[in-house]
């Protein structure tokens, strides 16, 4: 997450890569961009909240928590691995190449991403009804149709981030639409041990790569800003980057879902709490790491709830 003014914007170079960081743009308090996807993840959560996904990403053993532990080691491990290539790709001017692979990248998410949530709504619901009801036969489909809304979603991103075309606001509906999308897949299929050691990692990572890490060096070897041209008011943007947009609902759904929606609430409060911390000390320093305190915040209150859930009113009970 990072804040800019509209004199930054004179720096942009047309040979930039600004597709590297899709970024939600606003003027206004990020808070209203914000609750609108922290409420829309925690229906998803509460959509699935008695649903159980067993999904191993790399290593079988879903009891085991040093294994899932581990799983979520090598997530952050790729995305630090990834943010290191693409720092020596800027550097070495492969620029083309790392394009391609970004293109490439970034449609076949989409596409995955919404199959994914219409796989899961066909395992959570086939089960459940019998083949002369109507309902069986939207779930027969459900997992076409929306892998055709992740083909146009990842089109539509193609287009507007890689060959940079299209108005601010469907930009910041495609990234809040995909942040979203992404987010909540990931609070649905992971297992507890795995997402919060993710969740945690990354956070820490996020405060490196801000300051003296990938981001921070993307714009200081490539001298671009991520502000349009066509903003040309006096005043300050905030941009936060679609990463933040996929653990803030990814938080919020992964909660809901497993521990109970008083819970998801927490969270949400964590969230909104701490991005208004964040957003002060934006504007204070300049830029500064999205993830952290509302993250950390989060889970603080997270794990409050759940002590006085469980030992305080559980003992009363």
């Amino acid at each position: 997450m990072d804040l800019y003014n509209n004199r930054m914007c004179n720096k942009m170079e047309n040979e930039s890569p600004g597709f590297l960081l899709i970024t939600f743009l606003t003027k206004r308090p990020l808070i209203l961009a914000l609750i609108p996807l922290l409420l829309l993840s925690y229906l998803v959560g509460w959509f699935y909240q008695n649903t159980t996904f067993e999904m191993n990403l790399f290593i079988p053993g879903e009891t085991n928590q040093p294994i899932q532990f581990l799983e979520g080691v090598i997530l952050v491990v790729v995305a630090i691995l990834s943010g290191v290539l693409i720092v020596i790709a800027i550097k070495r001017r492969f620029e083309k190449i790392l394009k391609i692979f970004f293109s490439i990248g970034l449609f076949i998410s989409s596409v995955s991403v919404f199959w994914l949530h219409g796989y899961l709504i066909s395992i959570s619901y086939s089960s459940s009804v019998t083949e002369s009801t109507p309902l069986f036969t939207i779930i027969k489909w459900v997992e076409l149709i929306t892998a055709i809304i992740g083909i146009i979603v990842g089109s539509l991103s193609f287009v507007i981030f890689i060959l940079n075309k299209g108005n601010p606001i469907i930009k910041n509906i495609t990234v809040f639409v995909i942040g979203l999308a992404i987010g909540s897949v990931f609070g649905l299929i992971l297992h507890s041990a795995t997402f919060f050691t993710l969740l945690i990692l990354i956070s820490l990572f996020d405060i490196y790569s801000v300051f003296r890490g990938p981001i921070s060096k993307i714009f200081k070897r490539t001298n671009f800003s991520i502000i349009p041209q066509n903003y040309t008011t006096e005043e300050r943007l905030v941009g936060i980057g679609i990463g933040d947009f996929v653990f803030y609902s990814a938080l919020v759904t992964f909660v809901s879902s497993n521990y109970g929606l008083i819970l998801g609430a927490c969270t949400i409060i964590g969230i909104v709490v701490g991005i208004k911390i964040t957003e002060k000390m934006l504007y204070r320093y300049n830029k500064f790491p999205g993830l952290p305190i509302p993250i950390f915040l989060s889970l603080f209150l997270f794990g409050i709830g759940w002590i006085i859930i469980n030992y305080i009113l559980g003992a009363a009970n």
